[in-house]
């Protein structure tokens, strides 16, 4: 990695271009500014959370599909099932309730 630095000297106008070369060892350091620090740190929160709160909200909607696809044959139609006994057995009564009302109204002619 080469670094240009320029250089400006006031009195002559020349610009001087010089390649520095960085030296990277164990001792080598980077300064940064705190505001950015704090802002970076924030940043990477913010998208964590985010990350993470979207994970659980596709997680329980997986969730709640799986369940109702599990339950669709066991809640909705027994239920069916029942209202249909009911009826007929309604039915039944009807009809038994219309042969003994005929009955009687032989009976009474």
């Amino acid at each position: 990695m080469t670094v240009q630095i320029r250089c400006v000297r006031a009195k002559n106008s020349n610009v001087e271009t010089k390649n520095i070369t960085p030296k990277l060892d164990d001792n080598s350091g980077m300064t940064i500014n705190i505001k950015w620090l704090i802002q970076i740190v924030i940043v990477i929160a913010m998208t964590t959370w985010g990350y993470a709160s979207i994970t659980e909200r596709i997680t329980n909607n997986e969730d709640k599909a799986k369940s109702l696809k599990g339950n669709q044959n066991n809640y909705i139609f027994p239920d069916i099932r029942e209202l249909q006994e009911k009826v007929i057995n309604l039915e039944k009564e009807v009809l038994l309730i219309e042969t003994e009302l005929k009955y009687h109204k032989e009976k009474d002619n």
